[in-house]
């Protein structure tokens, strides 16, 4: 439009309204791509440093008995008892010195109405000494009973029994019993030992001990006497009524994956585990006699 011999251009209509838009936002854009640009560092990683865990020094015992042999012919005669009480004799050539290797009970048993919770007791090498690992104890559970921490990460917590001299212990497995249980076998298992330093075991209900040739499948739970073990021979005597090695079982000989043996004496099942001269001349040379 021409007035006064000045020209006038106009701006399209709504040219101004989006060059001021333009402008807003290009002031806005700029401090927020400021602050994405200058984010926080992540802070550094905080290293706490590893407290070592107390070492406890407990007393080791032999927690095996090593009895004395009649003498009789050039055998050796030995009178064992096993943990429910009962006797037999044990006859064997004098050269396979089994009371140098020292015995051990071990007996099976479960809480009334929880037979899938069977545990097993048994006489740990060393005794407080084997199941502390030099780590301290957990709970007095009560007078005689102890619990400790798992002996290995596959486990759960371990009650020792203490019978002086003995201790038995039982080795719960990883998500085992309740507190509860575990208390309820505290107190109402016994342990008395003999003349002759046998341990025997009772139990009152709830608790209940695996009867001679009592068996969870075909493995045997009930009471039995291990003589030697660790890197030496093994061999495992256990009552078994009508004892038949087709039917019997026993982990603690195959977990060995060693030259076994295995047979059936009087009522009482005999397995052997160890190098292969002295398994065999153990299973010829072995007579056992139960006695009433």
């Amino acid at each position: 439009m021409a007035d006064g011999g000045h020209d006038i251009v106009e701006p399209p209509k709504g040219a101004g309204r989006w060059i001021g838009f333009a402008v807003l936002a290009a002031l806005v854009a700029v401090p927020v791509i400021v602050l994405i640009g200058r984010q926080p560092e992540e802070p550094p990683e905080i290293v706490l440093p590893v407290v070592p865990q107390p070492q406890v020094t407990v007393k080791s015992v032999p927690n095996a008995l090593y009895p004395e042999p009649r003498h009789k012919g050039g055998r050796e005669i030995l009178d064992v008892v096993f943990p429910d009480g009962s006797k037999a004799e044990v006859g064997y050539p004098a050269g396979l010195d089994l009371a140098k290797l020292g015995v051990r009970p071990a007996q099976g048993g479960w809480l009334d109405g929880h037979k899938d919770r069977y545990r097993q007791l048994t006489a740990p090498a060393g005794g407080p000494a084997g199941v502390s690992m030099g780590r301290p104890m957990i709970r007095q559970l009560t007078e005689q009973v102890t619990l400790w921490h798992p002996m290995s990460s596959a486990e759960g917590e371990t009650l020792l029994f203490s019978y002086d001299p003995w201790y038995m212990a039982l080795r719960d497995e990883k998500d085992g019993m309740p507190f509860e249980q575990r208390l309820l076998w505290a107190e109402n298992l016994s342990g008395t030992v003999t003349k002759s330093g046998y341990l025997v075991l009772d139990a009152k209900p709830p608790v209940r001990l695996a009867r001679a040739g009592e068996g969870l499948g075909g493995e045997r739970v009930g009471p039995q006497l291990w003589f030697g073990g660790a890197r030496e021979a093994l061999l495992v005597l256990a009552p078994v009524p009508g004892c038949d090695v087709e039917s019997i079982e026993l982990s603690v000989i195959q977990q060995r994956r060693r030259f076994s043996a295995e047979a059936c004496m009087d009522g009482v099942y005999v397995a052997i585990s160890g190098e292969r001269g002295f398994v065999q001349r153990a299973i010829d040379g072995i007579v056992i006699k139960q006695v009433a």
